[in-house]
């Protein structure tokens, strides 16, 4: 492979990272636009049903099953899990091994928010400060 193809090659990849990049933030700035045009609309007919936006649906796991391995997989372990850790087994009990570091860190957040949901019911609550902070079961 020359040298100059290589060039070539990485100089690609800078301008998708950078096209990405743009692409994101504009991404960000109509979700923020069409949440000001929401308001708007509630403020002006409150009564109104606006329907909500359409979600792609997880490749992984299905509706409220990350919830349940999570319980299944912290009753297993006995002690309090930190989220990477727990994301990694919810993974492997699902029957993903070795997940890339997308499927990971989707799990991560996908986990964090039904943690979170679970923590405002009292089932779930969270031990330590920082980066030793960890989850456990509400009842222990």
């Amino acid at each position: 492979m020359s040298n100059r193809y290589l060039a070539r090659l990485r100089l690609s990849r800078v301008r998708c990272n950078e096209n990405i990049a743009r692409l994101e933030s504009m991404l960000d700035f109509q979700r923020s636009r069409r949440e000001a045009i929401e308001a708007a609309i509630h403020d002006l007919e409150p009564e109104l049903w606006i329907p909500p936006p359409t979600r792609r649906p997880n490749p992984v796991f299905k509706r409220g099953e990350i919830r349940r391995l999570a319980l299944e997989v912290m009753r297993e372990a006995g002690e309090p899990l930190a989220i990477s850790a727990l994301a990694v087994r919810v993974l492997a009990s699902k029957g993903i091994e070795l997940p890339s570091p997308a499927i990971r860190k989707m799990a991560k957040s996908r986990l964090r928010a039904a943690l979170l949901a679970l923590s405002k019911r009292g089932v779930v609550r969270t031990v330590g400060v920082g980066d030793e902070r960890k989850k456990e079961l509400g009842g222990q």
